[in-house]
């Protein structure tokens, strides 16, 4: 079994309720949407095909000795789409072999029935905004497991924000798992959005990619 992998780095997690965690993010190759925002267009195409072990392999060398409970290790699947590729989920299940906990992101474009239990699983409702709106899948939501998952939404504008907000109450999924809202990197001002979330008294989580506050948006492999 092989994958083709765009990068495997140690890194701090920038998003998300694990924000500022240290992370082994696993990045796979290939993506079938084109968000006018993507800010990993290189994983696209560049990549080389991984053999399953030989992934593990690196991965184990960046967790270090493994160790338990909060200091457990951390695992992310992400891509591009890591889903597009067929057999994501077996690489999923062996990276939770490894111990500690296992993530996946992705775009909500495919259906996360296929993710084994316990892997967290961090969807990203496109908006308007985005360009791939009509990506999603709708089944997904009866997949996601309140209390561990999470519904991302990156918006790049007001009209963003009140379609995310709107959406979130007409499927009554505030408060009952945990919902990001995340300023679009240089088209949504932070503070706006930090506002109108007290202003509507939304229950969700205000995030901020903080791996671009340290390192600068440039950067790869963080």
């Amino acid at each position: 079994m092989r994958f083709r992998v765009n990068e495997i780095f140690h890194s701090i997690q920038g998003e998300g309720s694990r924000a500022g965690r240290p992370c082994v993010f696993v990045r796979l190759t290939g993506c079938p949407l084109r968000c006018v925002y993507c800010d990993t267009t290189y994983a696209f195409h560049q990549g080389e095909w991984l053999e399953l072990e030989a992934i593990l392999q690196r991965v184990r060398h960046l967790l270090g000795p493994p160790l338990a409970g909060p200091a457990a290790p951390f695992v992310e699947l992400t891509g591009g789409e890591p889903l597009a590729q067929r057999e994501a989920p077996a690489l999923l299940a062996a990276l939770q072999g490894l111990g500690g906990e296992v993530a996946l992101e992705t775009a909500g474009s495919h259906d996360v029935s296929v993710v084994p239990p316990g892997v967290v699983k961090i969807v990203d409702r496109k908006t308007p905004g985005s360009g791939e709106e009509g990506r999603w899948l709708e089944s997904n939501l009866a997949h996601m497991v309140s209390g561990r998952d999470e519904l991302k939404f990156v918006l790049t504008g007001p009209e963003d924000y009140a379609w995310a907000r709107d959406w979130c109450r007409a499927r009554d999924v505030l408060g009952r798992m945990e919902v990001l809202f995340s300023p679009g990197w240089g088209a949504l001002d932070p503070a706006w959005l930090a506002e109108r979330i007290l202003q509507d008294r939304l229950p969700v989580r205000l995030q901020l990619q903080l791996h671009k506050v340290i390192w600068g948006p440039e950067r790869r492999g963080v």
